[in-house]
């Protein structure tokens, strides 16, 4: 095990997995940003051991994206072995297995949050992954279904004791979905209970809000999700410590977003670039006066010359308005 890789996964600042969000030229972004590793969308292992070509095209990476990871998500412990010995040799870091995601598709299949209700399940296809690598492996949790069904304090050491070196996180039960507070004390306890490093996750929007969340939970280091989306300076803030590097300076959505694209068309084929670079386009525009105007326009753009259009326009609002707060 390379210790330096999984140090700057376990005590860094780390992009989180974002389904249909933290593509290739995001993670890059995010990583030139500061961010010290990031982590692939979420693949399924069924699809992945059968190399279904659909899954695999979520495995592309450049090297500047490293360190990384790849993440898991399944409820058969053969396909989580097959899956690890098959991205073993495609230059990942460490592999991530999702037992967080709280979307009804991904928990009825038995997948992702529903793990946590079956936690022999859950240490099966740790024990799995293991087996069928040599590269670390990591979990990625809630806090339990529900407040009535919290993970048992002996999740963390159950984890260990098969194999995983670092676990993340999400400061939510799978009843809270997205909303509500993050429950700092739900974990601050797995990070009581745990022998190895734990990351804290959730509603970490702000340089101050997510070192709060770090330094009060005890956690070894800061998954970061919805807060980068659109906001990859987030990372530059974090790294310093200081909010101020938040905040882009005037002339940097233009660099950020133009870059984004063009990076895109590395590997998006053309009829589908702009389509995808729409929801990205809606991140950015935010926290403005004028961004919802923006957004509307951002949703129908179709060319590289309405790209350029569109960040004419939102140079003006931010001129007339100001930065926004990051």
């Amino acid at each position: 095990m390379n210790e330096n890789v999984i140090e700057a996964y376990t005590h860094g600042i780390v992009l989180a997995p974002m389904a249909g969000s933290t593509d290739s030229a995001f993670r890059r972004l995010c990583r030139r940003m500061g961010a010290t590793a990031v982590v692939t969308e979420m693949v399924a292992a069924a699809g992945l051991s059968r190399k279904s070509a659909k899954t695999c095209r979520y495995l592309r990476f450049t090297p500047e994206e490293k360190p990384i990871g790849v993440q898991l998500f399944g409820n058969t412990p053969i396909d989580f072995e097959r899956s690890a010995a098959l991205v073993s040799d495609m230059g990942f870091d460490f592999i991530d297995i999702n037992a967080g995601c709280p979307v009804k598709k991904v928990a009825r299949s038995g997948s992702g949050s529903s793990l946590l209700k079956d936690i022999p399940k859950l240490t099966a296809l740790v024990r799995a992954t293991v087996s069928g690598t040599s590269l670390p492996v990591t979990v990625k949790i809630r806090l339990g279904w529900s407040p009535e069904e919290p993970v048992p304090d002996a999740l963390p050491r159950l984890l260990a004791d098969e194999g995983a070196v670092a676990i993340a996180v999400h400061g939510r039960y799978r009843s809270d979905m997205f909303s509500g507070k993050v429950r700092k004390e739900g974990i601050e306890r797995i990070v009581r209970n745990s022998p190895i490093p734990v990351l804290a996750n959730g509603e970490s929007t702000s340089v101050q809000s997510a070192l709060d969340l770090r330094d009060s939970t005890g956690a070894t280091g800061l998954l970061i999700g919805r807060g980068a989306l659109g906001n990859p300076w987030l990372f530059r803030g974090l790294i310093s410590g200081d909010p101020s590097k938040a905040i882009p300076a005037s002339t940097e959505y233009r660099e950020i977003i133009m870059e984004h694209l063009s990076m895109m068309k590395e590997y998006v084929p053309t009829e589908y670039v702009y389509h995808i670079l729409r929801g990205h386009l809606v991140n950015y525009l935010r926290g403005f006066r004028g961004a919802s105007a923006l957004r509307e326009k951002a949703v129908r753009i179709n060319s590289d010359q309405q790209v350029e259009e569109l960040i004419r326009e939102m140079e003006i609002a931010l001129s007339e308005e100001g930065m926004p707060e990051k």
